[in-house]
């Protein structure tokens, strides 16, 4: 009996040090996206995620840039709602986590659209490989906006805005 207790003890401690690394990982992760956005370069975050995985933030940071946008982030609160081992090597986790975002301008530095306490509900899948965990996805289970500072302008097919209001403020992207 007591062989026992000792056994679920040192899982049980186990299971909460593994969860300590998933969120410190999820954690490195934000810190590493908010830096990514800001300078333009996603290959720090393959400290924490898959190649794959990197190359998608890529290829969204990239999107904003030939829209002469960049991208200035920072995460207010992240809550660990769930997280559910799949053996030793897989982790799912869901956030509940509020941030602030402002696009600017390239060009001017001026800016284009500002969110504040925006909430979103994410989904987070990790893999442990070779000693550490490893984000392989991650998926926007729901998004709240909750201050829309500097709206998103209505777009027309050419890109050009097509209801600007008064006092310089836009409508909201579709």
């Amino acid at each position: 009996m007591i062989l026992l207790a000792i056994v679920l003890a040192v899982c049980s401690a186990c299971a909460v040090g593994d969860t300590g690394e998933v969120e410190a990982t999820i954690r490195r992760y934000n810190d590493l996206l908010v830096q990514g956005y800001r300078v333009q370069n996603m290959n720090p975050l393959m400290e924490v995620t898959t190649h794959e995985h990197a190359l998608k933030l890529y290829h969204h940071m990239a999107a904003l840039g030939e829209g002469q946008l960049r991208m200035e982030s920072k995460l207010k609160r992240i809550r660990f709602l769930n997280i559910e081992r799949r053996g030793n090597s897989e982790a799912t986790v869901e956030t509940e986590e509020t941030w602030d975002f402002t696009h600017y301008r390239m060009a001017t530095n001026e800016k284009y659209a500002e969110e504040k306490d925006f909430i979103y509900r994410m989904g987070y899948v990790l893999n442990k490989e070779n000693g550490r965990w490893l984000i392989t996805g991650v998926n926007t289970i729901s998004g709240t906006s909750t201050n829309n500072v500097v709206p998103w302008p209505v777009l027309d097919r050419k890109g050009k805005v097509v209801n600007q209001a008064p006092g310089g403020a836009q409508g909201r992207h579709p």
